[in-house]
């Protein structure tokens, strides 16, 4: 392929020049540059009187790495219809309505696309070239600007920038992942984008600076989870962050070893099913949020401690060691969701034994799994002498 340069002076090197052409536009068109080795008839002429019969057609430039940093065509739109330039690889340039005139200019001959500048000769009714308003997520279809939104996807931790601003991140990865926002002061207030995990892991997202995200310092997507990210140029806040039906009812495994708070964070909030493991080392309280939500919590902890379900200002529901229990926060308390069943083993609070074999009801009743002895020999000497009577042994008996 042969790349034309600046050469000599910084003069520009043209392909062969052909001044004028005219063109009936029927269908969509591509211009090639009038070399020795092209074949088309539809050239690329310093000036092109176009009559476009038909509406909603487009002509695409040439490849503008085959030419230099100058090269101008003119085009006038001769017919009734708008028609639409485009760069080599599709991008519109600009909309020309019928009787108007517009000369377009290669500025970057580094890709086959270009960088193309256009330029609206005198008209009787001038008109706003929608290509050349089209900022982000904002894109230009004929002469109207219509909205846009890019999507990009991504499977390492990226960092989101200005210019992200109205672009779709869905995360592919397999497992987890990062999606870092800049400072909310940077970007200023009413910039956003949309994040989607399509992935196996979760996406969590960091606000840079002491912004925070939905008031939180950092804001966990679970797989199906997506929504809107908007700045009001201090924070960040979320549209429509939800997830996906599939994963309404989930479950998960949380190791509270030790003893006093723990307070349910990141992605250990919006579960299901709560299984609460490990070695308690003194009495425990489960904090969740005071938000309305419900809780299924199995206690599989080990130590002879107390574990409670609590929310962060109000009451809380204790689970036996052992045992399993629907609740739910109401907004301020965590309350018992299940009052008319009994659950099993009953504690020996409750009227129960607390056990579910003979020899540990036994020992949670105060005992030993053999049971505690009621008579002993000095203990049965006492009773027969109380009754004034000496036991005497006779044929085996008393």
């Amino acid at each position: 392929m042969t790349i034309y340069t600046d050469v000599f002076g910084g003069a520009n090197i043209y392909p062969s020049d052909v001044s004028y052409s005219s063109l009936t536009l029927t269908t969509d068109v591509i211009l090639s540059w009038p070399e020795e080795t092209s074949t088309s008839t539809n050239l690329a002429t310093r000036i092109i009187d176009v009559n476009a019969t038909v509406a909603s057609r487009s002509i695409f430039l040439p490849n503008a790495s085959q030419a230099a940093n100058g090269e101008t065509i003119l085009f006038n739109n001769t017919g009734a219809n708008t028609f639409v330039v485009k760069n080599a690889t599709g991008t519109q340039i600009v909309s020309l309505a019928a009787g108007t005139v517009w000369q377009v200019y290669l500025t970057n001959n580094s890709t086959e696309a270009g960088s193309w500048v256009s330029l609206q000769y005198g008209a009787a009714v001038s008109a706003a070239n929608a290509s050349a308003l089209a900022g982000t997520g904002i894109i230009a279809i004929g002469t109207l600007l219509s909205q846009s939104m890019p999507i990009v996807q991504f499977n390492t931790s990226y960092n989101a920038g200005a210019t992200d601003r109205a672009k779709m991140y869905v995360w592919g990865g397999s497992g987890a992942g990062g999606l870092d926002l800049p400072n909310a002061a940077t970007v200023g207030n009413n910039w956003f984008m949309y994040l989607n995990n399509a992935g196996g892991g979760d996406v969590t997202v960091t606000p840079d600076g002491i912004c925070t995200i939905d008031g939180l310092a950092t804001k966990t997507y679970q797989p199906g989870n997506s929504s809107v990210i908007v700045s009001d140029g201090t924070d960040y806040y979320t549209i429509g962050f939800g997830q996906s039906a599939v994963f309404i009812f989930d479950y998960t495994v949380i190791d509270v070893s030790g003893s006093g708070n723990y307070v349910l964070a990141g992605s250990e909030l919006n579960r299901i099913v709560y299984k609460f493991t490990g070695t308690l080392s003194g009495d425990i309280d489960i904090v969740v949020p005071d938000t309305v939500q419900q809780y299924w919590v199995d206690n599989a902890t080990t130590g002879a401690y107390v574990l409670t379900v609590i929310s962060t200002t109000g009451t809380g529901v204790v689970i036996n060691q052992g045992a399993r229990a629907i609740l739910y926060c109401d907004g301020a308390d965590v309350i018992d969701a299940d009052t008319s069943t009994v659950a099993f083993p009953i504690s020996v609070a409750q009227g129960g034994t607390g056990a579910t074999s003979a020899g540990n009801a036994l020992i949670n009743l105060g005992g030993t799994a053999t049971g505690i002895p009621i008579f002993t020999a000095a203990s049965t000497a006492a009773v027969w002498s109380s009754l004034g009577q000496i036991p005497s042994v006779s044929g085996g008996t008393f």
